[in-house]
């Protein structure tokens, strides 16, 4: 496996691994910023009503068939960027997971938002968000809020403090 910038090559696999792990999401609001990262003038007035002022993904791609199976990005709110980076559309496919890709994709991207003080995330309390939950967790990351949605679980938001991070193995 290896890490690269998303581009206009892996937009396509990159939305249907995102719309595979996160059913329903080509409904949301946060729908758009996969392409909105790669086309920042087209999407002004999204990165306008959103409050988002940065945004870039990055894909993991498979070595032997050259797919994408993993995806990851860091973007900053208005409100809070100059603390803290947050990070956007995680996820590992389905078949790959289990294999350390997740760890060295999150790993990845706490090294690239270090320039901040804070990464910050939300996930959900469902049970399909266990597993990444429990990556976060092991990681170092902590909750500092939750609240309701519509779907009956809670939102969960987790921080990682920055200048106190130790990798583990």
């Amino acid at each position: 496996m290896y890490i690269e910038s998303l581009s206009i090559a892996t937009l396509e696999q990159a939305i249907h691994l995102r719309e595979e792990v996160f059913p329903g999401v080509s409904n949301s609001s946060d729908s758009p910023s996969l392409a909105a990262s790669l086309y920042r003038d087209k999407y002004a007035q999204w990165f306008s009503n959103s409050g988002i002022t940065q945004l870039n993904y990055w894909v993991a791609i498979d070595e032997k068939s050259f797919q994408v199976i993993g995806l990851t990005g860091l973007y900053c709110k208005s409100e809070d960027e100059q603390e803290a980076d947050w990070l956007g559309w995680f996820c590992v496919a389905s078949q790959f997971r289990g294999k350390g890709i997740g760890k060295e994709l999150l790993d990845f991207t706490i090294d690239l938002a270090k320039a901040k003080r804070y990464l910050r995330l939300y996930t959900w309390e469902h049970p399909s968000s266990y597993v990444a939950r429990m990556l976060y967790l092991k990681r170092g990351f902590y909750q500092i809020g939750e609240s309701p949605n519509n779907s009956g679980f809670k939102t969960i938001y987790l921080e990682l403090q920055l200048d106190s991070i130790i990798h583990s193995g």
